[in-house]
């Protein structure tokens, strides 16, 4: 198991590096990368919704409306709620 996965914003050409049980959203921000929208911070409003191209990933409780289950499979995720369990190939939503 990896202390820390690199998360690749694709659309962005952007990466930053994720500590192992962080997820998505709150790494980007301590970082100081700034590419991915925050909201509510807490799975309900959806406005960090991104998508996942490759690697492996654990998606927290979210809200029904905010990511339904077709969206799911497609790969789209919460970021604030994602945790990853490998490196990440990630795009950012409405890009």
């Amino acid at each position: 198991m990896a202390n820390e996965y690199r998360i690749f914003v694709a659309n962005k050409s952007r990466e930053y590096l994720c500590r192992h049980g962080q997820n998505i959203l709150s790494s980007s921000i301590e970082q100081g990368v700034r590419v991915i929208k925050r909201g509510c911070l807490g799975g309900g409003c959806g406005f960090c919704k991104i998508r996942v191209e490759a690697g492996q990933y654990e998606l927290g409780k979210v809200s029904i409306k905010a990511l339904p289950a077709e969206e799911r499979k497609e790969g789209f995720v919460l970021a604030c709620k994602t945790v990853p369990l490998s490196d990440l190939v990630i795009r950012i939503s409405g890009d």
